[in-house]
């Protein structure tokens, strides 16, 4: 080989060993899949906020439908309250797992909450080389709330649930009424000139006058509600119904022992802590003791007058009270809480109902303590042993003008047509809970004075907000 060839040679491969141009694009190679993974990294975080958003969303319409569970009822935790929640989820775009329903839930700022957390994961795909993948969390609290005590609860869950008669007018201007139904007239006035006078309406259906019904942000005259009424509402449970059973009840009702009586001052006068005959039962003027068990049904008829000692009497049978009667108890006391209960229960596997006369007179109010606190008429419906059935599904209970009861009147598996009044002394506590309630003539019912008279476990209707 030359020296010319060799020492050319010796120039290029100088040339290229001291050659710098190239070192920028070798740092951008080598940079290049760090700033594309950064990228990708930022991109991706964009789309899991976005599903974060979107989950929150979810997370809220899961927690309040669930709370909303709660408040009819329904507590399963794994059942009912999850699935609630899972389904409100998927409704609104939710893709991950089954929800974590956590009830109840407290924490510093809440007392009664239910706490939903939505869990989804996402795997990375340009982000791959930084993250295997992310799991995109939302946790959302509701809050139940109270919102009103109903003087009247009515359980059934079609047709008309409370109705309001022609001509008749309804005040309960410190509670509500609330029906079940679903119906269109689910809470109903009958004709232009019935009236309700109230704090507000709820049901799971609408509120109507002559069948058509009202809009509740612009109601007519006849409705009277210091809030608009809610329509569409879920059901309100019965808070009754696993504290009043039949073995509660019965518990203490005397089962043996004739009752012993004499008549002192043209007034027949029994004994108490004993079972005897309705049909007995026939002189003009009658004083009952208390723990009495009238057995085989009861009929107080027109011109007799029966005065009941404060306590508690069973009826294992039908109550008649006819026009121009009387029941009262006269050394019944409802300012210092001394009254009665009356129980309508079985017998022979029948369940008696009630039937009180427009035009007869009633006066009593409930006990304010005790095992029947703030009960004063009762009939036997929840936990009944097999095969026990009702001998009429109506009941009714009237009065004369002025006639009065003081406390619940429990007749949840039984329809109720009704008229009356709180006392006029003493606290006012008039709660109706019925399974539908007929007013038929101008009533007022109040919770103001329940807890003073000893009926502290009111029906409540409940909303739900989502915690701050």
């Amino acid at each position: 080989m030359s020296p010319d060839i060799v020492q050319s040679l010796c120039r290029a491969f100088a040339h290229i060993f001291h050659d710098k141009t190239g070192a920028t694009g070798t740092m951008v190679a080598i940079a290049l899949p760090v700033l594309i993974g950064m990228g990708a990294l930022g991109a991706e975080t964009g789309v899991w906020y976005t599903i974060k958003l979107q989950n929150q969303s979810a997370a809220d319409a899961a927690a309040i439908s669930a709370a909303y569970e709660v408040i009819a009822g329904k507590t399963d935790l794994s059942g009912e309250l999850t699935a609630a929640a899972d389904e409100a989820a998927r409704r609104n775009g939710y893709k991950g797992s089954t929800p974590a329903v956590v009830y109840p839930y407290s924490d510093g700022s809440v007392t009664n909450g239910l706490a939903v957390t939505l869990q989804q994961s996402q795997g990375a795909l340009l982000a791959a080389m930084f993250l295997s993948g992310v799991t995109v969390a939302n946790t959302t609290v509701a809050v139940i709330e109270a919102f009103d005590s109903p003087c009247i609860l009515a359980l059934g869950t079609s047709a008309t649930d409370m109705e309001v008669a022609a001509s008749a007018q309804l005040e309960m201007r410190n509670c509500s009424a609330t029906a079940n139904s679903t119906a269109s007239t689910a809470i109903e006035l009958v004709g232009s000139t019935s009236s309700i006078t109230a704090a507000t309406l709820v049901t799971a259906g609408e509120v109507s006058l002559n069948g058509t019904p009202i809009d509740p942000a612009a109601p007519p005259p006849q409705f009277a509600l210091s809030s608009p009424a809610l329509i569409g509402a879920p059901s309100v449970a019965d808070p009754y119904a696993d504290i009043l059973t039949h073995s509660l009840l019965v518990t203490t009702m005397p089962k043996t022992g004739r009752c012993k009586s004499s008549m002192v001052g043209g007034i027949r006068i029994y004994k108490g802590n004993c079972v005897i005959p309705g049909t007995s039962l026939t002189e003009t003027r009658i004083k009952l003791a208390a723990s009495t068990q009238i057995s085989g049904g009861w009929g107080i008829v027109a011109g007799q007058t029966v005065d009941l000692l404060p306590g508690t009497y069973w009826v294992t049978g039908d109550l008649s009270v006819q026009s121009g009667s009387v029941i009262e108890c006269s050394s019944c006391d409802n300012i210092r809480g001394i009254g009665v209960t009356i129980i309508l229960t079985a017998q022979t596997n029948k369940v008696g109902a009630v039937s009180i006369a427009p035009n007869a007179t009633l006066n009593l109010n409930a006990p304010r303590s005790g095992q029947f606190a703030g009960l004063v008429i009762a009939q036997d419906s929840n936990g009944l042993p097999l095969g026990t059935t009702y001998t009429s599904n109506h009941s009714i209970i009237g009065g004369t003008a002025g006639a009065s009861l003081n406390g619940l009147v429990y007749f949840p598996r039984s329809s109720l047509t009704f008229h009356g009044n709180p006392s006029t002394v003493g606290p006012k506590c008039l709660v109706l809970v019925s399974s539908s309630v007929n007013i038929d003539a101008t009533s007022s019912l109040d919770t103001a004075g329940c807890a003073a008279a000893g009926l502290a476990n009111l029906p409540m209707i409940s909303k739900v907000a989502l915690a701050g």
